[in-house]
């Protein structure tokens, strides 16, 4: 009975004990990182294609929940915007895309921060992914295949750079309207 004389007494329930108060302190962080990034929906969905046909990437948008069409940009709400590739591109392709539909002139601090972002792109080939995303904690970040390749908190930035899916004047208009198609 001498390995058995231990079930019954309070060696295993302070074991549990110690296991349960573990989790809660191990929990901790996570649930405090869970509160400080909003829980976002997703808002649109499309597949940008090049001269009609040819896919190059699908797209989502997801967003918190107090987003609008007039809040959108701003540096107030939580977006992430995830582009899967079915072709290869490379940095320089990225950087010429943005290039094209970025205004002009930038102030030096946008200035400063677009060509940071640049120097971040990496060549993709297919089912690669990039995330686009904003909170208020983070800023501004870029991620290939869920490594962070780049973080700033430039206020405004969001605005520059979404614009160029979201803005006034996107890359697509029918890749915006898709995009923005729940709100």
């Amino acid at each position: 009975m001498g390995p058995l004389k231990n079930l019954h007494g309070w060696q295993p329930v302070r074991r549990v004990a110690l296991f349960i108060l573990f989790l809660a302190m191990v929990g901790r962080p996570f649930s405090t990182l869970a509160e400080a990034t909003p829980t976002l929906k997703k808002i649109g969905q499309t597949t940008a294609y090049w001269a009609g046909v040819i896919p190059v990437y699908d797209a989502q948008l997801w967003a918190s929940d107090e987003v609008t069409l007039e809040n959108l940009l701003t540096d107030q709400t939580a977006l992430n915007l995830k582009l899967c590739y079915h072709v290869p591109l490379s940095q320089k392709d990225f950087v010429e895309a943005a290039e094209t539909g970025l205004p002009t002139p930038l102030s030096p601090l946008h200035s400063q921060a677009v060509n940071a972002l640049h120097l971040s792109y990496e060549s993709v080939s297919p089912n690669d992914c990039y995330r686009l995303s904003y909170d208020r904690t983070n800023g501004t970040q870029l991620w290939l295949n869920n490594q962070l390749k780049f973080e700033n908190n430039t206020p405004g930035f969001k605005a520059l750079y979404f614009g160029l899916w979201l803005g006034k004047t996107p890359l697509s208009d029918t890749v915006k309207n898709h995009l923005l198609k729940g709100l």
